[in-house]
C-alpha cells in the first residue's frame, strides 16, 4: 500500500514539476538548447579589485562604450553597495534602458534573498505535510539571515541571467552581445565566481547519498511488497528530491563550463598603482586561476598625469615648490607599482587611465574613461586558462608614463 501511494504522488506531482521544468528550473533544457546554438551565446565581463580603485566606474564607461559601438549589453551590479544607481539613477532587480543598446540592473541581496527561500518553500511544501511542514517553514524563517543565505541567493540570480539572460529592452535587438558585472570587493568576487566548483561537489555528494537511501528504501519496499526489479529500478529516477538535486547540478555545470570558458567569460581586474591595491591584484589574480576561471586583462586607475598643474590642487601660490615635490613623491611610486602589475601581467591587454581632477559622479562625466576603454579588449583564448597560456603582447598606455620610461 505504501509503494502505490507514493506512485500516486509522484503521478499527481508530475504535472507540478512538467509545469516547473518550463521555467527557470530546467536549465539542463536551456544548456542543449544553448550548445546547439539556437540562443546566442553572450560574453560576459566580470570587473573585479579592491574596493575604491573605481570598478564600478570602469564598468559603466566600458559598458557605455560597447553600447555606443551599437553592440546590446547588459550591465548588472552585484555589489550591496548599489554604486551603479548613484550613476544611472534609480535601478532594481529588473533591466532598465540607459541608451538604446544598453540595460543596466542591480541585484538587492535581500530581494533576491527572499525569492531564493520562496523558491525553495515551494519544491519543499509538496514533500512534506503537517507537523513536519510547519516545522520546516520555520527552518527556512530562520535561514533567511543564516549566514551563506544572501550569498547563496545572488549566485542563484548569477546563475540565471548568465544561463537565461532576459531578452534586451530594444525592440530591434533579440539578444546581449554583452554581459558585464560589477562585482563586490576581490573577497566576495573570489567567493562567488568560486561557487559553481565548490557547490558541485557538494551537490554530487548529496545526490550518491539520496540515490542510496532511495535505493535502500526500494529494497525494503520490494521484501514488504514483492515489487518487480523493473519497479524497483524505476523508482529512484521518479524521486522528486533526487530530481531537484539533479537540477542543481545541471544549473551549476553548465555555469562552470560557462566561467572555465576563455572563450567567453573573463575577469578584468581593477587596481591603482598603490602598494596595497597591487598586492591584491596580484593575489587575486592567482586565486582566480586556481579556479580555473580567466583573467582576460588589467586596468590600473587613477594614475596621476605628468603635469603636476593637471591634478585637482596640486599646485598653487600658497603651496609652492612643497606641493610640487609632494605630487612628484606620489607619482614615481605610482610609476614603480603600475610597472611591477605590467611586469606580473605581461601576457594580458593592460590599460593605465589617468586621475580625473574629479571623479565620475553620473554618466556625463564618463566620457573621458568611455574614449580611453572604447579600443579595450580583454584577452580571449579558446581553451581553458588552467592551460598554459602563449604570449600577447600587452596594451598598456604610455601617455601616462614620464618622459625617460617612455
Amino acid at each position: 500500500m505504501l509503494l502505490n501511494w507514493l506512485r500516486r504522488r509522484r503521478r499527481q506531482d508530475g504535472t507540478r514539476r512538467t509545469h516547473a521544468a518550463e521555467g527557470r528550473s530546467d536549465l539542463g533544457r536551456v544548456r542543449d538548447t544553448q550548445e546547439e546554438g539556437a540562443i546566442p551565446r553572450p560574453e560576459i565581463w566580470f570587473f573585479g579589485g579592491k574596493g575604491g580603485v573605481g570598478k564600478t566606474s570602469c564598468a559603466a564607461a566600458q559598458a557605455l562604450a560597447l553600447a555606443e559601438k551599437g553592440e546590446p549589453t547588459l550591465l548588472v551590479s552585484t555589489d550591496p553597495a548599489h554604486n551603479l544607481g548613484d550613476l544611472f539613477g534609480d535601478l532594481g532587480g529588473r533591466p532598465r534602458a540607459i541608451t538604446a543598446c544598453l540595460d543596466v540592473m542591480e541585484l538587492d541581496p535581500e530581494q533576491e534573498c527572499e525569492r531564493y527561500l520562496e523558491e525553495v518553500r515551494q519544491r519543499i511544501a509538496p514533500l512534506v505535510s503537517g507537523e513536519r511542514s510547519a516545522t520546516v517553514m520555520r527552518q527556512l524563517a530562520l535561514a533567511r539571515h543564516a549566514p551563506g543565505t544572501s550569498e547563496a541567493a545572488l549566485f542563484d540570480a548569477l546563475v540565471e541571467i548568465i544561463l537565461t539572460p532576459p531578452a534586451p529592452l530594444a525592440p530591434d535587438s533579440s539578444s546581449y552581445r554583452h554581459i558585464l558585472f560589477d562585482t563586490a570587493p576581490s573577497g566576495h568576487t573570489i567567493r562567488l565566481l568560486s561557487l559553481p566548483e565548490v557547490l558541485g561537489g557538494w551537490l554530487e555528494g548529496m545526490l550518491g547519498q539520496r540515490r542510496r537511501a532511495v535505493a535502500e528504501r526500494s529494497l525494503w519496499l520490494d521484501s514488504q511488497q514483492t515489487a518487480t526489479a523493473s519497479e524497483t529500478g524505476s523508482s529512484a529516477p521518479e524521486d522528486p528530491i533526487s530530481e531537484a538535486l539533479e537540477q542543481r547540478r545541471t544549473r551549476y555545470k553548465a555555469l562552470r563550463r560557462c566561467l572555465t570558458d576563455a572563450s567567453r567569460a573573463r575577469v578584468i581586474l581593477v587596481s591603482t598603482p598603490e602598494k596595497l591595491p597591487c598586492l591584491e591584484t596580484l593575489r587575486t589574480r592567482e586565486a582566480l586561476e586556481s579556479h580555473g576561471l580567466c583573467v582576460g586583462g588589467l586596468i590600473i586607475n587613477q594614475c596621476l598625469p605628468d603635469a603636476p598643474s593637471e591634478v585637482s590642487g596640486a599646485s598653487s601660490p600658497s603651496s609652492g615648490e612643497a606641493q610640487a615635490d609632494w605630487i612628484t613623491s606620489w607619482r614615481e611610486q605610482q610609476y614603480q607599482w603600475a610597472a611591477r602589475l605590467e611586469d606580473a601581467f605581461a601576457d594580458r591587454p593592460c590599460l593605465r587611465l589617468s586621475r580625473q581632477s574629479r571623479l565620475p559622479e553620473d554618466r556625463e562625466s564618463l566620457g573621458p574613461l568611455i574614449t580611453a576603454l572604447s579600443s579595450f579588449r580583454p584577452w580571449r583564448h579558446a581553451s581553458s586558462c588552467r592551460q598554459a597560456r602563449p604570449p600577447h603582447p600587452t596594451a598598456c598606455t604610455s601617455a601616462h608614463r614620464p618622459q625617460h620610461q617612455r
